[in-house]
């Protein structure tokens, strides 16, 4: 693997705003210094006063807002360019707009232009982390991680595993589809000292044959991979699961027959989940992708944020673009509001950002390395515009939850390294 290059020791100075592992109180300093050794790593996080000794350039950000990179634990890269496409329930959505967009990404040259304006558009919202969706297309996928490897960013991508039930252009038969997902974690998972990995990723039990299920969890379980898939988002949709995969009771059942539930599995939306199922799901340790702006665009019904948060699960927040209406988190956080009211489950602005930064990172296995500004991890950050009325700690909270318009993102960094899409415009030329 190829080692990230030195930087030269450097410090931010900004007003800073973070979770803290093991602490549930935000950590705010007005004035605040942070500083990154030349590996890309935070070294401190102190009052500007205290400047610790022997930094190199300082760069002045004052009146600026310093939040943790940005996590989205679950979009749909094909899907970038059908945003805000209203046609119907997730069944029929996936019919009618979603598969005929997925089945264009076997073109390279679509491909490659749906990918640059899917990272473009998560430096414009400040996303550092992705967990992200690719096609079925093996070739389409390797075109997004080629994207995600040049300009910067951190990820786990899974090619989309459905062999059944879904269009003939999309369907890949089983043995292909995991000889495929197993090249492509040969070839990237763990480039560039673990910044891209990669995920096992059946789409959902009702596009998948037992036998791809199957195969799906063995060569999760022999690579130590993430597994990452959708549950119970509709309840037509865990009517027809039931019904073609006659092996269970329930839903989260069909993929613990299969082996695919245990404390390395991410699924995506939870919604209908009964209380066994919550249960057994959390006894695995298996982690919630929350993505609320989905569920109510497709009027699939809402996660009650207080059902894993009483078992201790590990929940983040996803975009879930294109049912999600954006890539920014911040409109992820103002969804998961909104559900926590209609569900009446409690929750806390300080919470719900957490959740999109280290949230984030703990479900998608990653909150050793990113997620928050603590020192010894690695500096993931973005820089907020602050308007001048805009001081102190509660209003700080405020621009990186619910006011994006009020605080666009100024400044992208991962590993201490700024990130722009200059690269993109490099990788096309």
């Amino acid at each position: 693997m190829t080692a990230a290059p030195l930087l030269p020791r450097r410090a931010y100075r900004a007003s800073i705003l973070t979770a803290r592992a093991g602490d549930e109180a935000l950590h705010y300093l007005e004035d605040g210094l942070l500083a990154v050794d030349e590996r890309g790593r935070i070294a401190s996080v102190t009052p500007a006063d205290d400047a610790p000794s022997g930094l190199g350039f300082v760069h002045d950000l004052r009146g600026k807002l310093v939040v943790p990179g940005y996590v989205d634990v679950h979009v749909h890269v094909p899907q970038t360019r059908v945003v805000g496409s209203a046609s119907g329930p997730l069944l029929e959505w996936l019919e009618q707009t979603v598969f005929p967009e997925e089945a264009r990404l076997r073109e390279p040259a679509y491909a490659e232009g749906v990918v640059n304006e899917f990272v473009r558009s998560l430096l414009r919202v400040g996303t550092t982390t992705v967990g992200a969706w690719s096609s079925s297309s093996p070739e389409a996928t390797e075109t997004l991680l080629a994207a995600l490897d040049r300009v910067g960013l951190r990820a786990q991508v899974g090619l989309v595993l459905m062999d059944v039930r879904c269009p003939a252009e999309l369907a890949v038969p089983a043995e292909l589809a995991l000889a495929a997902a197993e090249r492509l974690a040969a070839t990237w998972h763990g480039r560039d000292d673990d910044r891209l990995r990669t995920a096992i990723t059946p789409r959902f039990a009702l596009s998948c044959s037992r036998e791809l299920l199957e195969g799906a969890a063995r060569l999760a379980n022999a690579r130590g991979l993430l597994v990452q898939t959708h549950v119970s988002e509709n309840p037509r949709e865990g009517t027809e699961t039931l019904r073609v995969h006659p092996i269970a009771e329930d839903y989260l059942g069909v993929y613990e027959a299969c082996g695919l539930v245990h404390d390395r599995t991410l699924l995506a939306h939870a919604i209908h989940l009964s209380d066994s199922e919550w249960e057994r799901a959390a006894r695995a340790g298996v982690r919630i992708a929350h993505c609320p702006d989905s569920n109510f665009f497709l009027g699939s019904g809402s996660m009650a944020w207080s059902a894993p948060r009483a078992l201790g699960m590990r929940v983040g927040l996803g975009s879930d673009v294109a049912a999600g209406r954006s890539f920014d988190m911040r409109r992820a956080i103002a969804s998961a509001w909104d559900a926590a009211r209609v569900t009446g489950s409690a929750v806390t602005p300080a919470e719900l950002f957490a959740a999109s930064n280290l949230g984030g990172a703990r479900a998608l296995g990653l909150d050793d390395r990113t997620g928050s500004l603590e020192p010894g991890k690695e500096a993931d950050f973005v820089v907020l515009e602050r308007p001048d009325y805009a001081r102190g700690e509660a209003a700080a909270l405020r621009l990186a939850t619910f006011a994006a318009d009020a605080s666009p993102v100024v400044r992208t960094y991962v590993r201490g390294r700024r990130v722009d899409d200059r690269e993109l415009d490099a990788l096309a030329s």
